[in-house]
């Protein structure tokens, strides 16, 4: 090692200074991991399709981003459902050809759904969302097990 080297790898005031910029730098990570994006306002996702029953009433406004890729299900009217069953969504788009399980939904209030990015693309394209009566947890199988009894066209389809 040359005498320079060896004299600031000896020196305390290299240490002292090098210590204080790592724990500059550490203390800037740990801000900038610590502070949490705010997840994105329901209410201010664009409405993809709103679920209506046999009757037309309205049932879920379902809400679509596409930066998250997550959906927000509004329950707009209470549906009651068994103790051992819950809805569960479906997309049925063109050119897809069995239908896609998006999420269970809440009975009440509003509940978020991630999405892939290819179903969140799917949904801005157009096609029509099912709501099917499941076992609790979902269907079992890969399609729909159950009937379904509520349904809404997609705004992109119009």
């Amino acid at each position: 090692m040359t005498p320079v080297l060896a004299r600031l790898w000896d020196s305390v005031r290299f240490w002292r200074g090098t210590s204080g910029v790592l724990a500059t730098l550490a203390l800037a990570l740990l801000v900038a991991a610590s502070i949490v994006r705010a997840p994105p306002d329901p209410s201010a996702m664009p409405v993809v399709a709103v679920l209506r029953d046999g009757e037309h009433r309205p049932i879920w406004a379902i809400r679509l981003d596409r930066t998250t890729h997550q959906i927000a299900a509004d329950s707009l009217r209470p549906q009651p459902v068994p103790l051992d069953r819950v809805y569960q969504l479906w997309l049925l788009a063109p050119n897809v050809t069995a239908p896609r399980p998006l999420g269970l939904l809440p009975q009440s209030a509003r509940k978020r759904i991630p999405v892939t990015s290819e179903n969140a693309r799917l949904l801005a394209g157009g096609g029509e969302l099912e709501v099917t009566l499941e076992p609790a947890g979902g269907s079992p199988a890969p399609g729909p097990s159950g009937p379904v009894l509520f349904r809404g066209t997609l705004e992109g389809s119009g």
